[in-house]
C-alpha cells in the first residue's frame, strides 16, 4: 500500500513538473516569518521537500535496523542465560538428590535471576539449606519464593511446614499448617500434616475436632485413619487419668464408639489408666469381659499383673480359659494370684508351679516363694525359689533351665483340674 502511494505521488509530481517545464512556468513560492522572507520556485521547493523526506525515511530505517540488531543480540543473550539457568536448576537438583547439599544450594542460586522457574529454584534451595541446618537461609529462600509467586501460597506453605516438621519445629509447623488450613479449606495433604502435628504435640482435643474432615477429605486408608482414632482415644484417656478420678474415665468409656472398644490397644490402655486411678477392680472386669470374647496375649499379660479381690464366679470364669490355654504361663500366673486372694493356697501353688514350668519369670518365682514362705510354712523351698528368681532376674538362667525344651515343659506341667469352690 505504501509503495503504491509513493508511486502515485512521484507520478503526480513528475506530470506536474513536466507540464510546468513545457509552459516555462516554474511557479513561485514565498514564505515570510517575522522579518525573514524565503522565496523560491516550486521545483526547488519540491526537490528540497523530497530530499528531506528521503533523509527522514533513511534515518528511520537506519534506527530501525540498529534497534533490531540490538534486539536480536539481546534475545540471543537472554536465551543463552535462560539455558544456563535451566542447566543450573537441573544440576542443582541432581546435586541435592545425591546428597551434596552445599553444592546444590550454591548451584541452584547461580543463574536464578535469569531462570523462568524461580519458584522451584528457591524451594529447592530452601530444602538444601534445611539439610545444612541453615534455617535462617531456608526461611529467606521461602520468603523470596513467595515474592516470586504470590499465588503459590499453598505450595510454599507446605514446603515450609514439611521443613519445620523435619527440624522438630512442631509449634511453628502447627502455626503454618493452621494458616494453610484456613487458606485452603479441606486440602488433603494439609489436613494429613495437621493431624500428624497434633498427634506429635499430643493435642488430642484439636485432633479430635478435625477427625471428621480428615475422614472425608484426607483420603487415608482405613488402617491409617483408625490409627488416628486410636491415638485420640488413648491420648484422652491418659489425660483423664492424670486427675486420678476413675469416674471421669468410666464416663468417657461409656461414650467411646463401639468399634474402638473392640480394639485390644484401647481396651488395654483403658485398663492401665484405671489401674493408675486405683480402680484395679474395674480394670479386672473390663479385661475379663474382653478376654471372654477376644483372646489376646497382651491382654492376659496385663491381666496377670493385677492384684485384686474377686468373687468365686469371677474366678470360675477365668478358669474356663484353661480349656483352650492350659499352657499359657501368664494365665496360670494370673490364676495363681487370684487363688491367693481367696486363700486357696494349694490351687495357687499348683498354678504357679505350672506357670514356672512353662515360662520361668521373676514374678512367678516371687509369688510362689512368698506363698511357700508366708502361707505354707516351707521356708527351704521358698528360699530355693527366691534364689532361682534372682538368678533369672540377673540373667543367669542356669544350665538346667536353658537345656529344657518345650516337651520338657509340657511333660512337667501339672495336669490342672479345676475344682469349684
Amino acid at each position: 500500500m505504501n509503495r503504491l502511494l509513493y508511486v502515485l505521488l512521484i507520478s503526480a509530481l513528475t506530470i506536474l513538473g513536466f507540464t510546468m517545464f513545457q509552459h516555462k512556468d516554474l511557479g513561485f513560492i514565498s514564505f515570510s516569518f517575522a522579518d525573514f522572507t524565503f522565496e523560491t520556485n516550486l521545483i526547488v521547493f519540491i526537490s528540497a521537500a523530497l530530499s528531506t523526506l528521503f533523509v527522514i525515511l533513511l534515518l528511520n530505517k537506519s534506527l530501525q535496523l540498529i534497534k533490531n540488531t540490538f534486539i536480536y543480540f539481546g534475545e540471543k543473550r537472554t536465551k543463552r542465560l535462560a539455558e544456563k539457568a535451566r542447566l543450573s536448576l537441573s544440576q542443582g537438583l541432581i546435586e541435592y538428590a545425591e546428597g551434596r547439599f552445599e553444592q546444590a544450594e550454591k548451584i541452584l542460586l547461580q543463574q536464578i535471576k535469569y531462570s523462568d522457574n524461580r519458584l522451584l529454584s528457591y524451594l529447592s534451595a530452601a530444602r538444601a539449606a534445611q539439610q545444612l541446618g541453615a534455617h535462617e537461609r531456608r526461611d529467606d529462600y521461602l520468603r523470596k519464593a513467595h515474592l516470586e509467586a504470590p499465588a503459590a501460597d499453598v505450595a510454599i506453605g507446605l514446603t515450609k511446614a514439611e521443613l519445620q516438621l523435619a527440624h522438630n519445629q512442631n509449634e511453628q509447623a502447627l502455626a503454618t499448617l493452621t494458616q494453610l488450613n484456613k487458606l485452603s479449606k479441606n486440602h488433603t495433604y494439609v489436613l494429613t500434616l495437621l493431624a500428624n502435628t497434633y498427634r506429635h504435640l499430643q493435642d488430642w482435643d484439636n485432633l479430635e475436632k478435625i477427625l471428621s474432615d480428615l475422614k472425608k477429605f484426607g483420603k487415608l486408608s482405613a488402617p491409617s485413619f483408625l490409627s488416628f482414632e486410636i491415638s485420640v482415644c488413648n491420648g484422652q484417656l491418659t489425660s483423664l487419668s492424670k486427675n486420678r478420678n476413675s469416674n471421669e474415665l468410666i464416663k468417657f468409656w461409656k461414650n467411646t464408639p463401639h468399634h474402638l472398644k473392640a480394639l485390644p490397644d484401647i481396651v488395654e490402655h483403658y485398663a492401665r489408666q484405671l489401674i493408675i486411678c486405683d480402680a484395679a477392680g474395674e480394670a479386672e472386669q473390663v479385661l475379663r469381659l474382653y478376654l471372654n470374647k477376644n483372646w489376646q496375649e497382651s491382654g492376659i499379660i496385663l491381666y496377670s499383673e493385677l492384684d485384686v479381690m474377686i468373687d468365686n464366679k469371677q474366678l470360675e470364669m477365668a478358669e474356663r480359659w484353661l480349656k483352650d490355654h492350659q499352657h499359657n504361663a501368664w494365665l496360670l500366673l494370673a490364676l495363681g494370684k487370684m487363688c491367693m486372694s481367696h486363700s486357696l493356697w494349694g490351687k495357687a501353688r499348683n498354678y504357679l508351679e505350672a506357670s514356672i514350668a512353662i515360662n520361668p519369670m521373676p514374678e512367678n518365682y516371687l509369688k510362689l516363694a512368698r506363698l511357700l514362705e508366708e502361707h505354707m510354712v516351707e521356708p527351704t523351698a521358698a528360699q530355693e525359689y527366691y534364689r532361682q528368681g534372682l538368678h533369672l532376674l540377673a540373667g543367669d538362667y542356669g544350665m538346667e533351665i536353658l537345656e529344657k525344651n518345650a516337651n520338657d515343659f509340657e511333660r512337667e506341667t501339672p495336669q490342672l483340674k479345676i475344682v469349684k469352690i
